[in-house]
């Protein structure tokens, strides 16, 4: 406990090096380890380990990602803190700028946290357009954590069929599924999420369509039941 103790003191009060060095260690012992979990927060090393994510350098971000995805991992006690502590906001921040390396680690925290009750705060703190990008690019770990958020969560549904484009959302009203590459990010999505996207549907014809009453009947089956 001493060791974590004087860990979570450099975080409170060291330099960058210090900072950083130190979510290494923490990471570290926490990995597998879910006594060293528990200890680090009931040390109060996650409201640090999320400010040196806000505004650490980027091997400090880099490590207090990773640091908090080993603390998040199947500890809900941890997830919670994490939230608590403000976050999601700097995670989602580091899907857009962070290294590679940075952003994968942060994934794994979202792809965590969206198990809980995180999946509005997720969305919005702009966590939607990010992992879908990652997704595109082949990240395995944004497909799971965008199907997290779908879960009985019809806005995050819709919200991630916008984010990959308009096809995707007419897949959406019409069967209930979205697929990115081989992926299925929205499975099985009930008749609000369709209703939804079909609405969505609806705003976008009718902006494109001078006279939506008088569109070709191929383009108002694309609306199906729904309206």
């Amino acid at each position: 406990m001493a060791e974590i103790e004087g860990l979570v003191r450099a975080l409170r009060e060291g330099d960058d090096a210090a900072k950083t060095a130190a979510a290494r260690q923490l990471g570290f012992l926490a990995f597998n380890d879910a006594a060293n979990k528990a200890l680090i927060a009931k040390a109060g090393g996650i409201p640090p380990l999320v400010q040196l994510l806000r505004d650490g350098s980027v091997w400090g971000k880099q490590w207090a990602a990773r640091a908090l995805g080993y603390l998040a991992w199947s500890n809900a006690a941890n997830k919670f803190l994490i939230a608590e502590a403000g976050g999601i906001a700097p995670l989602v921040e580091l899907l857009r700028d962070g290294s590679a390396q940075a952003k994968e680690h942060a994934t794994w925290v979202l792809n965590d946290l969206a198990l809980d009750d995180n999946k509005a705060l997720i969305a919005e703190a702009g966590g939607i357009p990010p992992l879908v990008e990652l997704l595109r690019d082949g990240c395995a770990v944004a497909m799971h954590a965008l199907r997290r958020l779908t879960l009985n969560n019809d806005a995050n549904a819709v919200a991630i069929a916008a984010s990959i484009g308009f096809e995707a959302v007419v897949k959406l009203a019409r069967g209930g599924s979205v697929t990115v590459h081989h992926w299925s990010v929205v499975r099985n999505a009930g008749v609000p999420a369709k209703r939804k996207a079909a609405l969505v549907v609806a705003a976008l014809l009718r902006d494109c369509v001078p006279e939506f009453k008088s569109a070709p009947r191929d383009i108002k089956a694309v609306i199906g039941s729904y309206l």
